[in-house]
């Protein structure tokens, strides 16, 4: 089976919609085409919304909000205090510094 994909794209260079056919899987997934994944700037593991107009599938990057984000990133397994983030962010910056010779 072949899914043809419309998005709300154009190829800026031509003015004319992207599109390009993908297969789908057995399990139902399909791989957004490079080109498609630049133009809409998707990247791994970004959320998009998928969306069915009529006949059409229209994808969009779904940008997260602050209370969907919350949380996201586990915490610290060991709580660290005011001193230690501070040394931490010094020896970072330290780093940094050395890279930049």
């Amino acid at each position: 089976m072949v899914l043809l994909m419309q998005t709300n794209t154009t190829n800026q260079k031509h003015g004319a919609p992207i599109r390009l056919a993908t297969v789908v899987t057995r399990k139902g997934q399909i791989t957004i085409p490079a080109p498609i994944r630049e133009a809409l700037g998707i990247k791994e593991g970004d959320t998009i919304s998928v969306a069915m107009e009529g006949a059409r599938v229209n994808l969009e990057p779904v940008a997260l909000s602050l209370e969907e984000s919350f949380q996201s990133i586990p915490a610290l397994a060991t709580p660290r205090n005011l001193e230690e983030i501070r040394k931490i962010a010094h020896e970072d910056h330290a780093e940094e510094v050395m890279k930049k010779g």
